[in-house]
């Protein structure tokens, strides 16, 4: 086990999970309690996909304002930019 458990640590430090939750999967995985590992990961998936969407959120809202300025403020014909 000590191989996975070291492969879920350096993978929850590239994600950029926190010390305590990334330390807690890596005893729950060593000592063999897979339904709490599963878990404790399941809910850092979860959060990570919420950041996600959050971000395609404001990408999308800065996509509709460059859309916008490029349609309410375009020069018009005769006008100098």
């Amino acid at each position: 086990m000590g191989d996975l458990a070291e492969d879920i640590e350096r993978c929850l430090c590239d994600c950029v999970c926190d010390d305590a939750t990334t330390e807690r999967v890596r005893c729950c995985c060593e000592e063999g309690r897979v339904r709490e590992t599963k878990r404790v990961l399941l809910d850092e998936r979860e959060r990570l996909l919420n950041e996600l969407h959050a971000n395609q959120r404001s990408i999308d809202v800065i996509d509709h304002l460059l859309n916008r300025v490029s349609i309410e403020l375009q020069p018009r014909r005769g006008e100098k930019s």
